[in-house]
């Protein structure tokens, strides 16, 4: 978990680089702050909310005796949605980082 951790951190360093390049480098005020972490957050929240449905289908599907392809499908759409779901994550703590680094004494 800790490597794993270690490479997250990366991308969120990464993720921050560029997003300074394609915006300012710093948040102007709180109120900035605050309502682009919403957004993000609230896109990782949608996310994860597509990641808990395709486990809820698939429960559907298994307790129902469906085919292994049809949870196999399911499947593979959580994993995009997960997929999706870590790219939100990365981009909260990015603008996190960027709070910090607006607003840190």
């Amino acid at each position: 978990m800790e490597e794993l951790k270690t490479l997250v951190s990366l991308l969120v360093e990464t993720e921050l680089v560029n997003a300074n390049k394609k915006f300012c480098p710093i948040f102007h005020s709180e109120h900035e702050a605050y309502s682009i972490l919403k957004e993000e957050v609230e896109e990782a929240a949608d996310e994860l909310e597509e990641v808990q449905d395709q486990l809820k289908y698939m429960w559907d599907g298994i307790k129902r005796n469906n085919s292994t392809v049809y949870t196999t499908e399911i499947a593979k759409r959580m994993k995009t949605y997960a997929i999706n779901l870590s790219a939100e994550s990365i981009q909260v703590a990015a603008m996190c980082e960027k709070f910090i680094d607006s607003f840190e004494k």
